[in-house]
This record gives structure tokens, sequence and C-alpha cells, in this order.
């Protein structure tokens, strides 16, 4: 009698008995402490260190890991520097309660760097920042509305959040829906992912205090984003009388040195900043622009008028923290000089080609591509894709194929952020992208196997 084959999930549970444990332990006492498990299903993978390219979970599994810290380890996991300057500063101390000499040079650092950094300010999260963004444009412009692509991300804040996913028309739980006069929301106006044509029409209303555009296209380049379009939102919004954001969480010293801006030309009235620009560190994020808008978040002794109606609040117990500045500080002199970019971008390119080559010698409908440093995964029917750049706003991949996908690349070594996303890092090496190739034709093999996919 043929012994039956087990299942993925089968096997993915019985080489994962300890992450198996760590979550029954979780769900007692939370959603199950969600990091990246908000996008996967249980068992949730434990890891217990990480270092270059690698990381290892509890149970001893090994992985060559493309999540990085979801954008914010270009340099890979625990780099000498990044854990010199940390070491060196926690010794010191790790929030004094006052000033600190770091957060100068940091801010000096993205002032060099960033092409809309005439000034900086700091804040936790690119959430955050991009919340403080919102109410520095009404707050400048006089305006209440905030304008968005479809399918862009600029955080879970309510008045950024609608449009992530559809119906665009229908709010997210506890949310206000898109366009609304009420006081608190302001109103958020989506309009279809990458049209021009409704971009203007909305901004011509005069009503616009910010075009928010996220940096690569939305989700980091899932759905790309022609760079005409970035060129032609540069020239409405001066017209119309509307601040220009690029939303650099993610593309901010990843796409080049002075982000996605300095490699597309495009300078922004304001920007946010986070993952990469806080070294490896939590607390990195920041809030940058031109000088005259930053100068809102400006406080004026004497001035009880300007404090309580036009000064913008801006908060944070963390903000500029020096142990988080030193990794910053310690990263950011790395990414200046340009070569972990280019070295990322290639092994990338290295990684979506071999990709393309396991699908097409399986006939598989999919495809792969890359976004610089960004590696995107899709199965299913893509239009307006050339393998270079993806351009479909309406394809979509049901998360129950993301999910088996990403739990084979785990049975073979490969960890991407839902299955679907690689970050490639600077630490990667042409044997990883080569093992890894592997581990998506293995998955492949297995999704076939256990008629998850077929053949085209």
């Amino acid at each position: 009698m043929v012994k039956a084959m087990k299942s993925s999930l089968e096997r993915f549970i019985a080489s994962h008995p300890g992450s198996g444990v760590l979550t029954e332990r979780a769900f007692k006492v939370s959603r199950g402490l969600h990091t990246d498990a908000i996008f996967t299903l249980p068992p949730y993978v434990y890891i217990t260190r990480a270092k270059g390219s690698r990381k290892w979970d509890v149970d001893g599994n090994e992985y060559i890991d493309y999540v990085m810290g979801f954008g914010a380890l270009l340099l890979g996991h625990a780099h000498p520097a990044m854990v010199a300057a940390v070491k060196e500063q926690i010794e010191k101390g790790t929030h004094y309660g006052a000033e600190n000499e770091l957060e100068i040079e940091w801010a000096e650092l993205i002032c060099r760097l960033i092409p809309a950094a005439e000034k900086v300010e700091f804040v936790l999260s690119g959430t955050e920042a991009n919340m403080t963004i919102a109410s520095l444009a009404r707050a400048f412009t006089g305006r209440g509305k905030i304008l968005k692509f479809a399918e862009q991300y600029f955080g879970w804040a309510g008045d950024l959040l609608p449009g992530i996913a559809p119906p665009y028309d229908r709010p997210f739980a506890g949310q206000i829906p898109p366009v609304s006069d009420d006081a608190v929301s302001g109103g958020t106006v989506v309009i279809p992912c990458n049209d021009e044509a409704a971009m203007e029409k909305a901004l011509a209303k005069g009503d616009i205090a910010a075009l928010f555009i996220e940096g690569g296209g939305a989700n980091c380049g899932r759905i790309g984003q022609p760079p005409e379009l970035v060129y032609t939102a540069r020239r409405l919004t001066h017209k119309y009388g509307t601040l220009l954001v690029i939303d650099e969480v993610i593309s901010g010293f990843r796409w080049s040195p002075g982000g996605y801006q300095a490699a597309l030309g495009v300078t922004p009235d304001l920007t946010p900043l986070a993952k990469l620009n806080g070294g490896g560190m939590p607390g990195g994020a920041a809030v940058c622009g031109r000088a005259d808008v930053m100068a809102l978040l400006h406080l004026k002794p004497g001035d009880a008028e300007w404090n309580r109606h036009r000064h913008v609040v801006h908060r944070g117990t963390w903000n500029g923290n020096p142990v988080t500045a030193a990794a910053a500080v310690a990263v950011l002199n790395i990414a200046a000089r340009g070569e972990v970019q280019k070295h990322a971008e290639s092994m990338a390119e290295r990684l979506v080609g071999g990709v393309n080559r396991e699908i097409e010698k399986r006939g598989i409908e999919a495809c792969a591509h890359n976004s610089t440093s960004v590696v995107h995964i899709f199965i299913g029917k893509c239009r307006k894709c050339d393998r270079s750049i993806c351009l479909d706003a309406a394809k979509s991949m049901p998360p129950e194929l993301a999910h088996v996908l990403n739990r084979h690349l785990l049975l073979n070594g490969v960890s991407l952020h839902r299955g679907v996303m690689g970050l490639v890092s600077a630490a990667h090496t042409a044997g990883d992208i080569d093992q890894t190739i592997e581990a998506f034709g293995a998955a492949f093999d297995g999704m076939l196997a256990e008629g998850i996919i077929i053949r085209a």
C-alpha cells in the first residue's frame, strides 16, 4: 500500500514543534503577539538569532532571510558597524531626558542625503511620520483633504488607511469613510491607482492639502509607478497649491543614497522616513521637508496665539533617542557611499531572473519582478507586466495561495515577507541567491504536487 504524501502543513508542524508551543502560549495572552504573523497562519515561526543574510528559529531551522526587518536592514542582520555603535552607546545610557549630539549628526546626514530635507524632526514610526505630515499640510495650506492613490499605503492612521484594499468606498472597522466632513478626519480622497486624469481632476478643486505618493509605487513596487506620473504630480501640485509628499518609509536610502526622490529627480515638499532610517533599531522615523512648512512645528515663547492655533503638535518620549541615533549614524554613513544599494539591486536582479526561469520550466502562470532591491512574486494572471515593472492594479493573489507558497519556501530554508515580497540586502551573496532560486523550484514542485497550482 502506497503511503499518502504528507501535506506541506503537516511537514511544517512536524519540523517546527518549538514554534508551535510558543504560538499556543502567545494566544493565551494576546491575539498572537503579532509582528509579521498578521500576514501568516499559525503556527508562527519564532526566531532566536540572526546574522548577515541568515536567521535561525527555536527549532534550529535556518533561513535565508528576505524579510530583513521589513526593509530596515539594508546591510543585513547585526552588521558589525551597527552593533559596535549600539554597544558603545548603550553603556552610556539609553535615555537622557535631554538632547544628545548624535541626534544632530543623524539629522545632518538626512539633510545631506535626502533632497527634500531642509529641516528634520524625529518621530517613532512611519505611520506617526505620515500623521505629522498630514497635520502639517492641513495647517500650512488651510485645506482639509488628503489625496492618495488606491493601493498605496501610508501607515494605519485613520485618515491614511482608506484605499489600501477594495472596496475603496467602504471604511475599515472603526474607521471614517474615505471622504468625510468630519472635523477629525478632514477627509481623504482616494483615486484609482496611477490615474493621472483623476489626479488632476481632484487637485483642480483646490481643496487638497497634500498629495501622498508612495516611493516606488504601491507596496514598494508591487504595482509599479511610471516616473512620468510623479513628474506630473510635481507640476500639478505646484499649479494647484497642494503639497507633494513622497513616502520614503521603505524606499529612503534604499533606491539610492538619497532615496526614490533622488533616483527619480523629483523633490517633494515633505517626506516621511523610517525603516532603514533607524539603522536597524526601533523608533528611528523622521519627518523632513521644506523649512517654511517644518517651521509650523516650532513653539514661539510668549506667542499664545501661534502656540495654540498655528503650531502643529509634535511629541514623543523616544524621539531621537541616543541608542537609535548611534545605530542610524553608523548605518547611514555606509549607505551614503552607494555601494550597498548597487550590490543589493544586482542580487535582486539575479534572483528575479532565476525565479522566472523556474516558473518557465514548469509552465506556471506566475512572474517575478523587482523594484531596485525589492523583489515581488505573483502567482496568477497578470496584465500590464513586462517583468521589469508591473502596472496591473487589478491583479489579486488569494491569501490562501500566498500562505502555501510561504510555507513551502520556509520548508526549503527561505523566508520572504508574506511569501511574496523579498527585501534583498547587501549581505546576500550570489550563493544565497542561487540557493533561493533552487528553493523556489522546490516550492513550485511541492505546490504542483499538492494541486495548489497547475501548469498553464
